[in-house]
Protein backbone atom coordinates (compact mmCIF):
# COMPACT_ATOMS: atom_id res chain seq x y z
CA UNK A 1 0.00 0.00 0.00
CA UNK A 2 1.24 3.08 -0.80
CA UNK A 3 1.67 6.04 1.19
CA UNK A 4 -0.67 7.95 -0.06
CA UNK A 5 -3.62 4.80 -0.15
CA UNK A 6 -2.60 4.70 3.77
CA UNK A 7 -3.03 8.17 4.29
CA UNK A 8 -6.60 8.18 2.39
CA UNK A 9 -7.55 5.39 4.60
CA UNK A 10 -6.71 6.96 7.46
CA UNK A 11 -8.83 10.02 6.33
CA UNK A 12 -11.76 7.73 5.51
CA UNK A 13 -11.60 5.87 9.28
CA UNK A 14 -11.53 9.78 10.84
CA UNK A 15 -14.67 10.72 9.14
CA UNK A 16 -16.42 7.37 10.13
CA UNK A 17 -16.02 8.47 13.82
CA UNK A 18 -17.12 11.55 12.77
CA UNK A 19 -20.22 9.76 11.77
CA UNK A 20 -20.42 8.00 14.56
CA UNK A 21 -19.95 10.12 17.27
CA UNK A 22 -23.74 11.65 17.18
CA UNK A 23 -25.01 8.54 17.08
CA UNK A 24 -23.05 7.66 20.43
CA UNK A 25 -24.19 10.75 21.85
CA UNK A 26 -28.17 10.70 21.08
CA UNK A 27 -28.28 6.71 22.06
CA UNK A 28 -26.92 7.42 25.80
CA UNK A 29 -28.58 11.08 26.22
CA UNK A 30 -32.08 8.93 24.16
CA UNK A 31 -31.60 5.47 25.80
CA UNK A 32 -34.80 4.53 27.02
CA UNK A 33 -36.28 6.18 23.80
CA UNK A 34 -34.01 4.38 21.44
CA UNK A 35 -35.14 1.18 23.66
CA UNK A 36 -38.97 1.69 23.18
CA UNK A 37 -38.33 2.65 19.76
CA UNK A 38 -35.81 -0.43 18.69
CA UNK A 39 -36.97 -2.96 20.76
CA UNK A 40 -39.77 -2.70 22.42
CA UNK A 41 -39.68 -6.07 24.15
CA UNK A 42 -36.58 -5.63 25.85
CA UNK A 43 -37.88 -1.78 27.02
CA UNK A 44 -40.69 -3.80 28.86
CA UNK A 45 -38.86 -5.43 30.93
CA UNK A 46 -36.47 -2.68 31.98
CA UNK A 47 -37.07 -1.15 35.06
CA UNK A 48 -36.82 2.75 33.81
CA UNK A 49 -37.13 3.58 37.84
CA UNK A 50 -33.21 2.68 38.20
CA UNK A 51 -30.91 4.65 35.81
CA UNK A 52 -29.28 2.64 32.96
CA UNK A 53 -25.55 2.89 33.82
CA UNK A 54 -23.07 3.02 30.72
CA UNK A 55 -20.16 0.77 30.85
CA UNK A 56 -17.53 2.51 28.65
CA UNK A 57 -14.26 1.11 30.63
CA UNK A 58 -15.87 -2.36 30.42
CA UNK A 59 -16.79 -2.26 26.78
CA UNK A 60 -12.77 -0.96 25.95
CA UNK A 61 -11.43 -3.78 27.92
CA UNK A 62 -13.46 -6.19 25.84
CA UNK A 63 -12.53 -4.69 22.76
CA UNK A 64 -9.00 -3.29 23.68
CA UNK A 65 -7.09 -6.44 22.35
CA UNK A 66 -8.56 -7.74 19.63
CA UNK A 67 -7.02 -8.57 16.18
CA UNK A 68 -9.42 -7.07 14.13
CA UNK A 69 -8.09 -3.62 13.30
CA UNK A 70 -10.13 -0.12 13.57
CA UNK A 71 -12.83 -0.45 16.63
CA UNK A 72 -16.75 1.41 16.31
CA UNK A 73 -18.33 -0.33 19.38
CA UNK A 74 -20.54 2.19 20.71
CA UNK A 75 -22.36 1.33 23.93
CA UNK A 76 -22.35 -1.39 26.59
CA UNK A 77 -25.40 -0.61 29.49
CA UNK A 78 -26.17 -2.64 32.48
CA UNK A 79 -29.45 -2.00 33.21
CA UNK A 80 -31.87 -3.45 35.92
CA UNK A 81 -34.67 -5.96 34.92
CA UNK A 82 -37.95 -5.07 36.38
CA UNK A 83 -37.77 -8.74 38.35
CA UNK A 84 -34.50 -7.06 39.98
CA UNK A 85 -31.75 -9.10 37.79
CA UNK A 86 -28.88 -7.07 36.22
CA UNK A 87 -28.62 -7.44 32.42
CA UNK A 88 -25.92 -5.91 30.12
CA UNK A 89 -27.47 -4.35 26.66
CA UNK A 90 -24.38 -4.00 23.84
CA UNK A 91 -25.50 -1.54 21.41
CA UNK A 92 -23.50 -1.06 18.17
CA UNK A 93 -24.02 1.47 16.00
CA UNK A 94 -21.96 1.77 12.94
CA UNK A 95 -22.70 3.91 9.89
CA UNK A 96 -20.98 2.27 6.72
CA UNK A 97 -20.38 4.00 3.14
CA UNK A 98 -19.34 0.94 2.08
CA UNK A 99 -19.19 -3.20 2.83
CA UNK A 100 -16.51 -3.83 5.21
CA UNK A 101 -15.58 -7.98 5.04
CA UNK A 102 -14.61 -8.18 8.49
CA UNK A 103 -18.22 -6.92 9.87
CA UNK A 104 -19.39 -10.25 10.91
CA UNK A 105 -16.39 -11.32 12.62
CA UNK A 106 -16.10 -8.14 14.21
CA UNK A 107 -19.64 -8.77 15.96
CA UNK A 108 -18.48 -12.44 16.75
CA UNK A 109 -15.58 -11.40 18.84
CA UNK A 110 -17.68 -8.67 20.59
CA UNK A 111 -20.44 -10.39 21.37
CA UNK A 112 -17.84 -13.46 22.80
CA UNK A 113 -16.03 -11.29 25.02
CA UNK A 114 -18.76 -9.58 26.37
CA UNK A 115 -19.98 -12.69 27.21
CA UNK A 116 -17.33 -14.03 28.77
CA UNK A 117 -17.36 -10.61 31.23
CA UNK A 118 -20.51 -11.12 32.18
CA UNK A 119 -20.99 -14.57 32.91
Amino acid sequence: MTESETEHLCTIEALNDDYDSPWKEAVEHYFPEFMAFYFPEANAGIDWSKEPIFLDQELRAVVQDAELGKRFVDKLVRVTLKNGDEDWIYIHIEVQGARQADFAKRMFVYNYRINRVTH
